[in-house]
């Protein structure tokens, strides 16, 4: 029986097979990569084990609700059906995001960790497909062609799940590297989720498309491949925002207060300067008094109703008397 493998009366999966491999690999993994975030390797491997439950159980969950009189009849068969869909992943996704909060552990860091071993569980499935002869590509004149076990009409096509294979490993590799180097969290989450549905994107091409009459642009996998490219941007953001966040809400010692309101005198500087101050040193007794002078200065030093030979003149005289105390920090005199 194609891609079942027999002994004596059973037939197992081969497919199933790879994936309990891989899972037990990726797992392995992650006990390894926790210590390089900082999260403690048991936490994490009760992580990794909540999350394979999850995915088991609320993907069959689903197959049930879609068709539960199917399910009252031949529960057996309906439960042993291959169910891990998109609904499945994204629901299972939503399940671990409340299991890590419940938990009290970093989303990004545990992404973070987790990234090499979803590389290495791909790897391991990419063989799967391979061994159990599905996936296959589309039609080459390549000398590394393939035949798909049991055609006879396309001959030799692109052996894509080769194609993953490499990339998988490759891309577990850099990933490692990058999580040694790792200098905030998500960064190399990030970088998995584009890199991951870049490569994903580009190997679908070569595969045999699902509908080959349709009309669709792109395959169901194709439009994953770009969700995960846009989560993927969007997660190395967060903390770039974040960063933003913090650089604005600094403690800034009185000279260098003094320096920003300089700077906008002189119109030169970061165009952010007054958000500094709007955001974190609005509590600074001199600096209030200047906002009650100059309501407009959170605006911009020359949105208001007085003249910018005015508005100069103040900004300079309230960096003259900032400078004047030293170089105390902002914190201390709220």
């Amino acid at each position: 029986m194609p891609g079942f493998l027999r002994l004596g009366r059973w037939h197992l999966p081969v497919y199933g097979i790879f994936a309990a491999v891989g899972l037990v690999a990726a797992l392995w993994l992650s006990q390894r990569t926790a210590k390089l975030v900082g999260i403690s390797a048991e936490k994490l491997w009760d992580a990794g084990m909540f999350a394979v439950v999850a995915a088991f159980i609320a993907s069959r969950a689903l197959l049930v609700a879609m068709d539960f009189r199917a399910f009252l009849r031949f529960p057996v068969l309906v439960l042993a059906l291959p169910s891990l869909t998109y609904s499945g992943m994204l629901l299972t996704g939503v399940l671990v995001w409340i299991y890590l909060r419940v938990k009290k552990l970093s989303v990004l860091d545990v992404m973070d960790a987790w990234a090499p071993c979803a590389a290495v569980l791909a790897a391991v499935l990419a063989l799967g497909h391979y061994v159990e002869g599905t996936d296959a590509g589309m039609p080459t004149r390549l000398p590394w062609g393939v035949v798909t076990p049991g055609d006879s009409v396309l001959g030799k096509v692109h052996p894509v799940e080769i194609y993953a294979l490499i990339a998988a490993l490759a891309m577990c590799e850099v990933l490692l590297i990058r999580l040694k180097r790792r200098q905030r969290p998500g960064q190399v989450a990030g970088v998995a989720l584009v890199a991951g549905g870049a490569i994903s994107f580009l190997l679908d091409m070569l595969r045999q498309p699902l509908d080959t009459f349709g009309g669709a642009w792109l395959d169901p996998s194709q439009w994953v491949a770009l969700a995960a490219i846009v989560a993927g941007i969007w997660v190395m953001s967060l903390d770039l925002r974040r960063e933003r966040w913090r650089e604005l809400t600094r403690p800034l010692t009185r000279n260098e207060v003094a320096l920003i309101l300089e700077d906008m005198v002189a119109g030169r500087g970061d165009p952010y300067n007054h958000e500094k101050i709007e955001f974190g040193f609005s509590k600074d007794p001199l600096l209030m008094e200047l906002a009650e002078r100059m309501p407009d200065l959170w605006e911009g030093p020359y949105h208001g109703t007085i003249t910018q030979e005015e508005s100069d003149r103040i900004l300079l005289d309230y960096a003259k008397q900032l400078r004047g105390d030293g170089e105390q920090s902002m914190k201390e005199l709220v």
